[in-house]
């Protein structure tokens, strides 16, 4: 496992990102992660802890956990009329959010992120030019490898694929309903709206390993994914049949969310068996105290913050064994393997059928 491309994933999840925030504090210790993976990547919550996991000077975890715990409630804050956005407009003003990414993740560009690469998925809703006749909106992935002008498609430069990471996290994390989409420019000027990645990738690691494939010609991962919280939908069957797009339009986001990452979590232990440490858990139980956690994005209040600290903490004693050998690993120098210049011609399928490597 010490010579494998190592992959940390970290689900999207709002407030619940805590969750993953503690338990990585936990994996890691006095390590960086940039030290310890080739690759981060994260989605909505989980792409604001990536962003400030890769930065060249890296936020400090405490610093990431603190976010939740000292901020949560004024990004979070609600209006005096928690109804008012079923009228029209989102949940939540997003200036909050947007000055403490800027406190954090200041002018630091996609492209000056070193010694490790970093993999943020979000979704255009406008785009500077149209993908097809008539399409103006895709899915779309922040690049670090790209933004430093690699693996470009035909015609264009780094320029075009370079954000300042501010921008990437506000992207990624403008979950629809609760925050506008984001209008962010990459270094070229051009002008992109996007919303939260959550909403197609909600668990980026299958993202991951293929982009990993791209840049190392390799399938040889070891991935360590971490989710922020299980919570199964219930859903009453009878009440759904008579409901309409007012009604369905709530649940849908957590539906979306949580379906992904399930079905992500699940294909990769097909894929990769032992080389795939998936840690989650459960919302659905107490924590030890006796507290029951609210499993909503958005709950910020000071009783909710400390049951998700709780369940971290349950997670991780529960996960106890499993974490204490996966850091002896980690703590093992990574491999020395860098980029390639292209993509290979042979599919990724193939080379994990076969146990292929490059």
């Amino acid at each position: 496992m010490s010579d494998s491309i190592r992959i940390l994933s970290i689900d999207g999840g709002g407030i619940r990102g805590i969750i993953p925030a503690m338990v990585i504090q936990a994996l890691l210790g006095k390590l960086k992660a940039q030290d310890v993976f080739h690759i981060i990547a994260g989605t909505s919550t989980g792409g604001i802890i990536a962003c400030g996991l890769a930065k060249p000077n890296p936020i400090s975890l405490q610093d990431i956990i603190n976010l939740y715990v000292e901020h949560g409630s004024e990004i979070f804050k609600k209006g005096l009329i928690d109804w008012s956005h079923y009228l029209g407009g989102p949940r939540y003003n997003p200036t909050a959010l947007e000055k403490y990414l800027a406190s954090q993740l200041g002018n630091t560009y996609l492209s000056e992120v070193k010694d490790v690469e970093l993999l943020v998925p979000s979704y255009a809703i406008g785009l500077p030019k149209e993908k097809a006749p008539g399409n103006t909106c895709a899915p779309m992935f922040f690049r670090s490898w790209q933004a430093r002008g690699l693996l470009l498609p035909e015609g264009a430069n780094g320029d075009d694929y370079d954000f300042k990471l501010v921008s990437i996290a506000r992207a990624t994390s403008a979950a629809p309903t609760y925050f506008p989409p984001a209008t962010i420019a990459n270094k070229a000027e051009q002008s992109f709206s996007m919303i939260d990645g959550g909403v197609f990738a909600n668990n980026p690691t299958i993202c991951a390993m293929v982009e990993a494939y791209h840049l190392y010609h390799s399938t040889n991962f070891m991935v360590v994914s971490i989710g922020t919280g299980s919570e199964p939908i219930r859903i009453n069957a009878s009440d759904a049949a008579n409901w309409g797009d007012f009604r369905w339009a709530v649940p849908m986001l957590s539906i979306f969310q949580d379906g992904s990452s399930q079905t992500v979590s699940v294909e990769t232990d097909e894929l990769l068996g032992n080389y795939h440490c998936r840690l989650n858990i459960s919302l659905t139980t107490r924590t030890p105290e006796g507290e029951t956690v609210n499993p909503s994005m958005d709950d910020a209040s000071p009783g909710n913050i400390t049951a998700l600290r709780h369940k971290a903490e349950q997670l991780i004693e529960a996960e106890h064994n499993r974490i204490e050998n996966l850091a002896k690993v980690l703590a093992e120098p990574k491999t020395n393997i860098q980029p390639k210049a292209k993509i290979p011609e042979k599919g990724i399928l193939v080379q994990l059928r076969t146990g292929a490597g490059a």
